[in-house]
């Protein structure tokens, strides 16, 4: 490892390792330069698949686990997000000395085209991230502005599957001890939301983070709201927010773009054991598109106002 090279971390509890190892793969295959990539295991240790490392070490990359110790905060988890996504600031802090830059990535992220990472590093503040598409916009929660007003946070809001960090910047910014503290506050009132909420980690992060990040173009973290939009189809990081990820792989969900990256990792990685469907079974995604229309069109036009501020 070097500390001139970018560090990438992903968090895991083990439950979705076949998510794990597939992000890994879409951004080996697809970073323009050598980068070391950490997993940290939460509770558990387990040792990467053999042929995960050679893809990766063919293409000049290092790959290391690194056991955390879980801490039970007494804090659960909601739905298909675990509590384990507590650890987020710990797992960052596990390969921080490591590196000048560190990107953490949640596994539920795919790499869609060549990128490198060198172009999410925070230029001035602590971190860097892209807004969340469904919350920034009022998709999801209409009163998202008046609450911020209300409670004096600023109208800015990151999701934190995507997250580009400037170690020396972020360890004396106080973001990380100030997250620790508002994950416990937080499970029992969030100002955004002006009452309880189902985002347990990432408001907590973007309280703690107040007007201390830079924003990202959109194509570093596109989430799953804006699934089928252009967004969606130029996106260098597909982000799969909700309980349907890209595996196990279904039709009605997966274009051609999706489905050329999937290709590509089961064809490098055959033990990997990824079942792809035919591209000739694009009606299913067409006819989904359809059924969509309303809702493609809604968050299509609360980004382009977005962005229009």
């Amino acid at each position: 490892m070097s500390r001139k090279r970018i560090g990438v971390v992903y968090l895991t509890d083990g439950r979705r390792d076949d998510l794990t190892y597939a992000s890994v793969l879409s951004l080996g295959l697809n970073h323009a330069r050598e980068i070391d990539i950490h997993i940290v295991q939460s509770g558990f240790r387990s040792a990467p698949p053999a042929a995960v490392l050679r893809v990766l070490q063919a293409r000049g990359h290092q790959l290391a686990t690194h056991a955390l110790s879980k801490v039970d905060r007494g804090l659960p988890g909601h739905g298909h997000i675990t509590s384990t996504a507590y650890e987020k600031s710990e797992a960052i802090a596990a390969v921080s000395g490591e590196h000048e830059v560190v990107c953490y990535l949640d596994n539920d992220t795919l790499v869609m085209r060549s990128l490198d990472l060198a172009d999410a590093a925070p230029k001035t503040q602590p971190l860097a991230a892209v807004a969340d598409l469904s919350i920034s916009t009022g998709f999801d929660n209409p009163a998202f502005f008046k609450n911020c007003e209300e409670h004096g946070l600023e109208r800015r809001y990151f999701n934190s599957g995507m997250i580009a960090l400037n170690v020396s910047r972020w360890i004396c910014s106080g973001i990380p001890e100030r997250y620790e503290s508002l994950i416990q506050t937080h499970a029992n009132f969030c100002p955004y939301w002006n009452g309880s909420c189902i985002h347990i980690d990432q408001c907590a992060f973007n309280i703690a983070a107040n007007r201390r990040w830079e924003a990202l173009p959109l194509d570093f973290n596109v989430q799953k709201s804006a699934f089928q939009t252009s967004h969606w189809h130029r996106a260098l990081i597909r982000h799969y927010t909700g309980p349907e990820k890209f595996l196990p792989v279904r039709a009605h969900r997966t274009d051609s773009r999706e489905r050329s990256v999937l290709c590509r990792i089961s064809r490098e990685c055959q033990e990997l054991g990824l079942e792809v469907p035919p591209s000739y079974l694009g009606l299913p995604y067409w006819a989904n598109g359809l059924r969509r229309n309303a809702d493609r069109s809604k968050i299509s036009r609360l980004i382009d106002q977005f962005l229009a501020v």
